[in-house]
């Protein structure tokens, strides 16, 4: 008799089920062995259960035994993806797991918000283990200058690209190591917010070898000015950085000044300049900009550009390719918003943010009747625009906003009329999320909108 080789070999379902049970009884034997582990051994096995790949035991609070629990547990050889952020890991738990002969396969490595300090990166550092990481987060523990320098000086790294130290002490001295070191010379994203690095830090990386993999550079909240800045935008040490956050510092006017006449700007896309203390000088020189020509996402949030500043970026074919623009808090008024509804160049706009800015009903209306900005996915208005039933009335019947899949008009006045004034609208049959919370709305304006048959794609409505 012949037998075809399909009819004798086992299926996929098969195999998959065999492989099943034998991770249970690969379990059930960690479960005999760590007898008063046990909740940890339920959660981990329930968690690689769903996938394989991927352990989050966040907010899992983990004690040394845990840890070296799971530095035995043979099925994580599985994992490539470990998120133990804010599990109380302290450097002695780390230790055990970097000893671990099942972690080899990781390419990502979360231990946020934990008690790591300087020898817990020296650990990481110095292990085999880890040869396979790509991504490696360990923002907001205890780590300094010495724990960035052994990471800096690491020659078991080798495929690390992606690096997160943000919220520790590293100083200027941190990283003037990894400036220099090979490590550096690969990373493709860096963040290093509120790092304590100063100028001086900035100085040091301008004076490094360059950086040419990087693409993404958080140095916010770092006390920076426009001397760091200007040092950073003499250099060439990042040809091709394409995403770069500098939110909360105090680079003013003059470091806007010096990064738009730079080559620097040459690759951005993104650019974060939130709470610099900027005017609409700076406005000026990212409109005039020869190098800053291709920025697709710009935030200026709480700064003082006014109305002048907003209007040098509207007529600014710089502007051409934004997708989002952020002027939040910046005193534009009416005028500013009637110069972003006038623009020839801001077609391509997704999302728009003014909260904060007296925009009025006036700025809304001018808003709403754009012939350019017809693409808008998000709109926030949030906060103190004094936008009354008008001003929702405008939106309501804007054929141009029927993008619209955002819209935020939080702590405004628009009243129950402005609540049916949307709710009967037929142009914003995408709104997925809309947010009326502190408009003085009744419970007959909030039921207008909570029964409205003209949202089908509503998943969250705010009211209260």
């Amino acid at each position: 008799m012949l037998y075809c080789a399909s009819s004798l070999s086992p299926s996929g379902e098969a195999m998959a089920e065999a492989k099943d049970i034998n991770d249970s009884l690969q379990f059930l034997r960690y479960f005999e062995k760590y007898t008063e582990s046990e909740d940890l051994l339920s959660v981990v096995q329930h968690k690689m259960e769903q996938n394989s790949k991927t352990l989050d035991l966040i907010r899992h609070e983990l004690s040394e035994d845990d840890c070296k629990l799971l530095a035995d547990l043979a099925p994580l050889s599985q994992l490539k993806v470990l998120n133990l952020r804010e599990t109380s890991l302290t450097t002695a738990g780390l230790q055990h797991l970097c000893m671990s002969p099942h972690l080899t396969g990781l390419n990502e490595f979360i231990i946020d918000n934990n008690n790591v300090d300087d020898d817990g990166l020296f650990f990481i550092s110095k292990v085999k283990t880890f040869s396979q990481l790509k991504k490696l987060s360990v923002a907001s523990n205890e780590i300094g200058p010495v724990g960035m320098k052994a990471l800096a000086l690491s020659e078991t790294l080798t495929s690390l690209e992606y690096l997160d130290v943000s919220y520790n002490r590293v100083d200027a001295f941190g990283i003037k190591a990894l400036a220099g070191s090979d490590l550096g010379s690969r990373l493709k994203s860096l963040n290093l917010a509120d790092t304590g690095i100063g100028d001086e830090g900035l100085q040091k990386i301008a004076e490094g070898a360059p950086m040419e993999q990087l693409q993404s550079l958080n140095l916010s909240d770092n006390h920076l000015t426009d001397q760091g800045l200007e040092a950073l935008a003499r250099s060439e040490i990042f040809p091709n950085l394409n995403n770069l956050n500098l939110d909360s510092n105090h680079v003013g006017d003059d470091g806007v000044y010096a990064l738009a006449e730079s080559s620097l700007g040459a690759q951005l896309e993104t650019l974060n300049l939130k709470c610099n203390g900027l005017t609409t000088d700076s406005a000026l020189s990212i409109a005039q900009s020869k190098t800053l020509t291709g920025l697709i996402a710009l935030d200026l949030n709480n700064n003082d550009l006014r109305a002048e500043g907003t209007e040098a970026l509207a007529q600014s074919e710089n502007s051409k390719h934004l997708e989002r623009l952020d002027l939040g808090e910046n005193q534009l008024n009416a005028e500013g918003a009637q110069a972003l509804a006038q623009s020839p160049y801001l077609i391509q706009l997704k999302y728009l943010r003014l909260n904060d800015n007296n925009i009025s009903d006036q700025g809304v209306v001018a808003i709403a009747q754009s012939k350019t900005l017809t693409q808008m996915e998000e709109l926030h208005l949030e906060q103190d625009n004094w936008i009354h039933a008008q001003g929702a009335k405008a939106i309501a019947e804007s054929t141009a906003l029927s993008s619209l899949k955002m819209l935020v008009l939080g702590l405004n006045q628009i009243g129950d009329e402005g609540a049916n004034y949307l709710a009967d609208s037929k142009n914003l049959s995408n709104l997925a999320f809309l947010n009326v919370i502190g408009n003085k709305l009744t419970a007959a304006g909030e039921d207008a909108l909570r029964y409205s048959e003209n949202f089908p794609k509503m998943k969250t409505l705010e009211l209260v």
